[in-house]
């Protein structure tokens, strides 16, 4: 599942999909709030940007968010579940234009 953004839609990442027999969910085009782990990557970008020290590279850039998932608060990944009803809602109400999430 992916939000229609244009970095999930790369030949690169259409050839990995298929190569390990991935098939995409139908999802609403241009639909980036009803996918509640943007709010998870901005958490852990903000988690990683106020480090002292910057990942110089993707290896370490994956250790960092490795450590930095387990700090992630219960409760906010919990209220991002609980808000896809709203969401979807939402999104309907508006026939799938931008929703205020």
């Amino acid at each position: 599942m992916d939000d229609n953004a244009r970095p999930h839609r790369t030949l690169a990442v259409e050839e990995l999909l298929e190569s390990e027999g991935i098939t995409r969910k139908d999802w609403p085009a241009y639909s980036p709030d009803l996918n509640p782990i943007e709010h998870v990557w901005d958490a852990l970008g903000r988690r990683i940007t106020a480090r002292l020290h910057h990942p110089e590279n993707t290896q370490q850039l994956k250790q960092m968010l490795i450590e930095e998932w387990v700090f992630l608060p219960q409760k906010m990944l919990h209220q991002l579940v609980l808000s896809m009803r709203r969401r979807c809602e939402a999104t309907i109400a508006v026939r799938g234009g931008h929703i205020p999430y």
